[in-house]
C-alpha cells in the first residue's frame, strides 16, 4: 500500500552520504563547481607523441580543462608496448590499438611515457573548450 504525501521542503539540514552518515548538504559553490565538472567541452584536442629515446618522457605541456580526463592510447604504428606513468614509474602498460588509460591531471607534461624503441609513442586525446 503506498503512502500519498504533498509537502513543501523549505530547507534541506542534512543529507545521507554514501557511509549512512548525516551529513550537511553541498553549498551553492560546490554544487556550480560539480555541474561546470560534468559539462562537456565544445571541442577535442589530440595530439600523436613519439619519444626521442627509450627513457620515460614528459608529454608537452597542455593546459587540462578542470574536470576532464585526459586518454592516452596506445599508437598503431608502434613495434612495441608503450608504458606510461608519472615521473617515476611507467608500469601501466599499452600492448595494443584500442588500449589505453585515462590520466585526470592538469596539465599533460604529468604525465610520462616510456617505449622500448625510440620513435614509438602514443595519442592522446581530451575535451577543451573551442
Amino acid at each position: 500500500m503506498g503512502l500519498d504525501t504533498n509537502t513543501e521542503v523549505q530547507q534541506i539540514r542534512k543529507v545521507q552520504n554514501e557511509q549512512g552518515e548525516q551529513v550537511s548538504p553541498a553549498t551553492e559553490n560546490q554544487q556550480q563547481r560539480i555541474a561546470e565538472a560534468s559539462e562537456n567541452y565544445g571541442g577535442l584536442s589530440q595530439i600523436e607523441y613519439t619519444t626521442d629515446s627509450t627513457t620515460a618522457e614528459p608529454l608537452p605541456s597542455i593546459d587540462v580543462p578542470h574536470g576532464v580526463t585526459v586518454l592516452v592510447e596506445y599508437r598503431e604504428a608502434n613495434s612495441g608496448n608503450a608504458y606510461v606513468g608519472d615521473e617515476n614509474t611507467q608500469k601501466a602498460a599499452l600492448t595494443g590499438v584500442g588500449d589505453g588509460r585515462g590520466f585526470e591531471v592538469t596539465d599533460t607534461s604529468l604525465i610520462h611515457v616510456r617505449t622500448p624503441t625510440a620513435g614509438d609513442g602514443v595519442i592522446v586525446t581530451f575535451e577543451v573548450d573551442p
